[in-house]
């Protein structure tokens, strides 16, 4: 009926109106302007029209308001906040299987829900303006990795385990997302029901428009959670079997990243889901996510290895510096396929990219693929976030990507790709350089990704090697987000890789970790990331190496070592005028819980436990040899002449010893010697004839090394201004820990475990032997020395300075005859030399 024909019931109403007063009229009025601006959704003005030209009624607009909305409370629109809550109602009830339809009770009818998609669509809009933020600290990124280990604050970057591996904080949750309860106190105009059919409204079981927009909706608001570092909420909206994707997908992301990075330049170019072989590799069991920490003293029980899994080699590979003009006998080229290559399995079929492959830079092609999901077999719609906004937020953060770009770069040892990288960074912005190695810390990134097999101490070099300003950056951050230095990280590269012990055995604050990380990459060369033992070991769920992977600090994790600390000391490093491998320790730090002094240790008092943690929990053919190679390194190269306050009953708990009842500190201040000879009898009687061999001469270094130091003193009196470098290398003028020094050097040099039952040892180098000779008169008798296989200086004194040492890296430069054995060459690899690092290095 249209109101603007007068007819019966209009002329009716009219006549009803004539004589009223005007505040009665509004009651007469109200069905009729409750239908126009109601049913008819007639805006306010246009009802204000027709009730003047068909009734002769006129009032204010604020008049009509006040009798619309505040005396009837008639509703054309429904409120922001109502309908969030009826979205969210709809969705819980979507979980629970039930079809879902709101009845507005006021007038009768259901509520449209294309008012709602039109809501949501409104607001999708508004939530698509994603941006990356660089705010996201070492804690939320933790609850989402669940690792408390970070390396930056990249979200792709730290994802380096499948889900079978995850920690609690991803597989605690039950297998449904228990959602928060939802308040109705609003919708007490609004009736809830169930329609009869419950496809009526989804034909062929096919989900409502509605349905897909807030499935949408969802997946957006996840990927602002997932940028803008709110990984606690994150975690909590999805379901079991979402984290398991959304983590099974990271990881794969992660994968292809360390496979671009570690191959770039050869072989193929894209590495898609299917030359990745996800599938080969499939989570089988989500095992025990939650472990239990093992304290220090039960660290050697680990989980053993099933026998049909796949087990590494446990013979090492190997690494040798070689000068630019160094002669070599040539030997015919491997024929190798036309294409840059011609299986993807086989590494020996491939040759270098065409220039034309470079391109687009590392970070640009990461970009590329997150994209296009290429490295992926799952459907970028299964995933529970947007990846569209997740694409879109990466590209407005160029330093992001950059930082993603050159962790991969150091993480997969490449170091034309490094070189590369570090180029492009810092010739972008100097800003840019400098937030990226302040969030990434590259150097701590490196040593914790070492691998003495193919790169050595080359990442370390090129890092330190670049841009001053850069440089003078990491001066200023010379610890990680765990207060760790970047010694620090080169005793735990000893310990994760030869020991059973447990991150919280070393600090307190990694109770809950059950892995170190860079475990993935052995520093011995016999495993990488991508290796198929360590992702099939991941697939069962093991996340940290067993023991019987683990074999003792072998020559080449030594040379590793010792030429990353000679790399530090070349540069000179210094953190308020203190050389970098000089400041105390983050490591085994214990509290007084008397006086609550808070006791950190030197950096030669941490190497001291690092080789008390090799002679309690290393392998059965540990001897500590590797631990007396670092300590002579060390000491020609870092100033270790100060003391420490220590507790030895907190370092060496026995039962019994050291309780908390105790009214009294027990701490004292000690040399390094002092604390080695600390140790209990509890635990020395039970090792081995090798390890206690090892660790006597271990301890007579140090003993020897305080002699020297306190005959300086003496000589020098208290205010003696001899500089630190001449401090530190003045011990050395002792021609028995010269030559010392020299044969630790030429051993780790040119000896190698070429078989399965090999000795780890030369015949050349007898530990018992050395030991009985510096016991009787301090000399060193070996074979090396006694049978003059080392070449000797025109001074007539042994040569000092080959391990890596540019100028002398052939064993014929400070050999007197060729005895090396690393002539097999399927298991070495040649290094460009590292510069100036070992240009006057005692190693």
């Amino acid at each position: 009926m249209e109101l603007n024909t007068v007819d019966d019931d209009t002329q009716a109403v009219i006549q009803q109106l004539a004589g009223t007063p005007f505040d009665k009229k509004w009651d007469i009025l109200k069905p009729i302007i409750k239908r126009l601006y109601i049913d008819e959704e007639f805006k306010l003005p246009k009802v204000m029209e027709r009730l003047r030209n068909d009734f002769g009624f006129h009032a204010e607009e604020t008049q009509y308001k006040y009798h619309v909305n505040k005396k009837w409370r008639f509703r054309k629109n429904i409120s922001t906040p109502k309908k969030e809550t009826l979205l969210k109602l709809r969705q819980t009830r979507a979980k629970a299987g039930k079809s879902t339809v709101f009845r507005d009770e006021q007038s009768g009818k259901n509520i449209e829900e294309k008012r709602l998609r039109r809501y949501l669509k409104d607001n999708m809009r508004r939530d698509g303006a994603l941006t990356h933020s660089r705010d996201a600290g070492a804690e939320a990124i933790r609850i989402l990795s669940g690792s408390t280990f970070q390396l930056g604050r990249s979200i792709f970057l730290n994802w380096n385990m499948p889900y079978g591996t995850g920690r609690s904080s991803i597989g605690r949750s039950p297998s449904h997302c228990i959602a928060s309860p939802i308040s109705l106190s609003g919708l007490t105009d609004i009736v809830v029901e169930t329609p009869p059919d419950n496809n009526a409204l989804s034909p062929n079981n096919a989900p409502s428009p509605l349905s897909q927009l807030q499935k949408r909706r969802v997946t957006i608001g996840r990927a602002h959670m997932f940028i803008q570092g709110r990984h606690s909420a994150l975690v909590k909206s999805m379901r079991r079997d979402e984290k398991e994707t959304i983590s099974k997908w990271l990881y794969q992301f992660w994968m292809y990243g360390f496979k671009t990075a570690k191959h770039w330049g050869r072989g193929p170019r894209e590495w898609t889901a299917e030359l990745l072989h996800h599938s080969d590799f499939a989570v089988t069991s989500p095992a025990s996510i939650v472990g239990t920490p093992r304290p220090f003293l039960d660290a050697a029980a680990m989980p053993s290895t099933n026998d049909k899994m796949i087990k590494p080699s446990s013979l090492c590979r190997w690494s040798i510096h070689s000068m630019e003009n160094m002669s070599y006998e040539s030997c015919p080229d491997r024929v190798q396929s036309p294409e840059p290559y011609a299986d993807p399995l086989d590494e020996t079929s491939w040759k270098e990219w065409p220039s034309t492959w470079e391109a687009p830079p590392l970070e640009m092609r990461l970009l590329a693929n997150l994209a296009s999901n290429s490295f992926s077999e799952i459907i970028a719609e299964d995933l529970p976030i947007a990846l569209p906004q997740v694409v879109k937020a990466a590209e407005r953060s160029k330093e992001g990507l950059l930082e993603e770009a050159l962790g991969l770069a150091i993480i997969a040892r490449n170091r034309d790709l490094l070189y590369t990288q570090l180029t492009q960074l810092c010739t972008s912005s100097n800003e840019a350089a400098l937030e990226v190695f302040r969030n990434l810390k590259p150097v701590h990134l490196a040593t914790t990704y070492m691998d003495g097999s193919r790169a050595c101490c080359d990442i370390l070099y090129e890092l330190l090697n670049t841009d001053v300003d850069v440089q003078l950056n990491f001066r200023m951050e010379s610890v990680n987000n765990l207060g760790h230095t970047v010694f620090d990280n080169l005793m735990i590269a000893i310990l994760k890789a030869h020991t059973s012990i447990t991150p919280n055995a070393v600090d307190d604050s990694l109770r809950d970790e059950e892995r170190f990380p860079g475990e993935e990459v052995d520093i011995c060369g016999r495993w990488d990331a991508d290796s198929d033992c360590i992702r099939a070991i991941m697939a069962q769920g093991t996340r940290a190496i067993p023991l019987s992977w683990k074999h003792k600090f072998c020559h080449t994790s030594v040379q590793a070592i010792c030429h990353s600390i000679c790399i530090l000391d070349a540069y000179e490093i210094e953190v308020n005028d203190v050389p970098l491998c000089e400041i105390n320790s983050g490591l085994f730090v214990k509290r007084c819980g008397m006086c609550g002094l808070r006791m950190s240790l030197t950096p030669l008092h941490t190497l001291v436990l690092t080789a008390f943690g090799l002679a309690q929990f290393g392998t059965k053919d540990e001897d500590l040899f590797g631990m007396i190679a670092v300590l002579l390194c060390m000491l020609g190269k870092c100033y270790c002449g100060v003391v420490a306050e220590v507790s030895t009953s907190s370092l060496f708990p026995v039962e019994g010893v050291g309780d908390s009842s105790t009214q009294d500190c027990n701490h004292e201040i000690l040399t390094a010697a002092q604390l080695a000879d600390r140790v209990p009898l509890s635990f020395s009687e039970k090792w081995t004839d090798k390890v206690r061999t090892g660790w006597e001469i271990f301890c007579y270094i140090l003993h020897r090394y305080d002699k020297e130091r306190r005959e300086i003193d003496k000589e020098q009196g208290d205010e003696h201004d001899m500089c630190r470098r001449c401090e530190r290398i003045s011990w050395l003028k002792s021609n028995s820990m010269r030559i010392l020094c020299s044969a630790v050097e030429t051993e780790v040099l040119t000896y190698r475990r070429l078989e399965e039952g090999d000795p780890w040892m030369s015949t050349h180098f007898d530990m018992t032997a050395l030991l009985e000779g510096l016991h009787d008169d301090g000399q060193v008798r070996i074979d090396l020395v006694e049978k003059n296989m080392m070449r000797l200086c025109e001074c007539g004194d042994f040569k000092i300075g080959s391990l890596g040492a540019a100028a002398s890296t052939q064993a014929e430069a400070f050999t007197a005859y060729h005895f090396s054995n690393l002539d097999d060459w399927s298991r070495t690899s040649w290094l460009n030399g590292c510069g100036p690092a070992f240009a006057d290095s005692n190693w």
